[in-house]
């Protein structure tokens, strides 16, 4: 494994001393008067919005059937309704799942049907912000089927794809050690390497605390709250990683012991897998090993039957309505109400972290986007959005808004903006106004 990609265990583990705590520290730690730094996450589920699909209307509060999870945030978050996708269908590509992944967040031609043209907007942001944090940017993902375009939203620079971690065990000992992996249990095809063994008494963790019960007299009152919650944090995700490497994961699923391996690509794994790794995302911004993440759910061509939820068709039969499977809408209403449910957890943890004069997620903003305005007819218009968190105070939130067809570049654009960089455009400007000046 390239060690430029890990945290140094020298660091991590044992003989830390007060001043390497403090390095350890998110952002504004260090300092009481350091003001936070802005984060940014972007999300993409699959499939998007369909016809008749009930939205929340503009200039109102209400947020509605869909995302009814979120109404408890709705003061933190903008709708963005009407947007069109313009380069979509321009230059080369496949059909409209295999050019709407690699053209959604880079907003320029592709170079052939395998390549996007151009990087995508948090990778650009990374690049400007990210220099001295220990990862530029993090990737992950929940069970990714295909690794064609239309699961490849992600991308450096033009031709070159960035791949997200699909296993919350691989994140966790990339991003935090503290672990020794088990012996391999046979894995084989889709199955991940072997749950690792989280030894906590060994954990970096453990080591750290020592040294942050000197540092804590040194602290205000509200940077050691701020702390408990980022050791609090971590622990709760060594926790859980335990119990699922060491216990039954959903249906039909056989216990697991210690050592065994996990599928992280069992559909029954997909709301467990999908949690955790939003927990690791929230860790890496608490840690401050990064400013960036993205979080992919799946394949826009969507391959999960969400089971749980009682549904039992392919979210892909379920966009056109194959077979009849879903003629009213209401299936394809309960898988989109359910992924309002993830935002609402990853929000919730975002807000539970106190940070400068407000939370986490006030100094973060969270893209939620997908590829179709009509996913039964490939639509790139008409796309519904939303922007969590307000970057410090960048955006103005809790509003809906109807955006009038305007370009996702002009989204890609404000966004940077938000990030001190002056472009006045993104991707390509023939599909670029420049800003939404509603946003801020």
């Amino acid at each position: 494994m390239d060690r430029r990609w890990l945290i140094s265990r020298r660091a991590l583990l044992g003989g830390i001393s007060a001043a390497g705590v403090a390095s350890l520290m998110p952002r504004g730690f260090a300092s009481a008067q350091a003001a936070p730094l802005p984060r940014l996450l972007i999300v993409h589920v699959p499939e998007g919005m369909w016809n008749g699909a009930p939205r929340p209307v503009a200039g109102g509060t209400n947020l509605g059937q869909i995302l009814e999870a979120l109404q408890p945030f709705q003061s933190k978050l903008l709708v963005l309704n009407n947007l069109n996708m313009k380069s979509r269908d321009k230059g080369p590509g496949g059909d409209g799942h295999h050019r709407g992944v690699p053209h959604m967040f880079t907003g320029i031609e592709m170079q052939d049907e395998n390549l996007a043209g151009g990087p995508s907007i948090d990778q650009k942001i990374a690049k400007a912000i990210g220099g001295s944090s220990p990862f530029e940017s993090l990737q992950f993902a929940v069970r990714i089927v295909y690794g064609d375009t239309n699961g490849r939203p992600i991308w450096s620079a033009p031709g070159r794809v960035v791949s997200a971690m699909q296993s919350p065990f691989e994140a966790y000992t990339r991003l935090f050690g503290g672990m020794k992996p088990a012996a391999m249990g046979g894995a084989t095809g889709g199955m991940a390497p072997a749950a690792p063994v989280i030894d906590l008494r060994k954990s970096a963790l453990d080591n750290a605390i020592a040294e942050f019960k000197t540092l804590r007299p040194l602290l205000s009152a509200s940077d050691r709250d701020r702390m408990e919650s980022y050791q609090e944090s971590l622990r709760d995700i060594e926790k859980r990683l335990q119990t699922v490497a060491s216990a039954p994961i959903g249906a039909g699923c056989p216990p697991a012991g210690p050592g065994s391996t996990i599928d992280v690509k069992a559909e029954a794994n997909y709301p467990k897998v999908g949690q955790l790794q939003m927990d690791m995302i929230v860790g890496a911004f608490q840690c401050g090993l990064t400013r960036v993440a993205s979080l992919q759910w799946g394949n826009s061509n969507d391959q999960c039957t969400y089971s749980w939820l009682g549904v039992n068709n392919l979210g892909h039969d379920l966009a056109h309505n194959n077979n009849n499977c879903d003629a009213s809408g209401a299936k394809k209403l309960k898988t989109y109400r359910w992924y309002s449910e993830q935002f609402a957890y990853l929000l919730g943890k975002l807000d539970a972290v106190p940070e400068g004069s407000g939370t986490m997620l006030d100094n973060t903003v969270v893209l939620w986007a997908s590829e179709f305005g009509d996913s039964n007819g490939h639509t790139p218009n008409n796309l519904m959005w939303l922007l969590m968190g307000n970057a410090g105070g960048y955006f103005k939130s809790g509003r809906i808004l109807n955006c009038g067809g305007k370009s996702t570049n002009d989204v890609h654009t404000s966004l940077a903006n938000a990030f001190g960089l002056p472009d006045k455009t993104f991707g390509n400007p023939a599909y670029c106004a420049g800003p939404l000046t509603d946003l801020t």
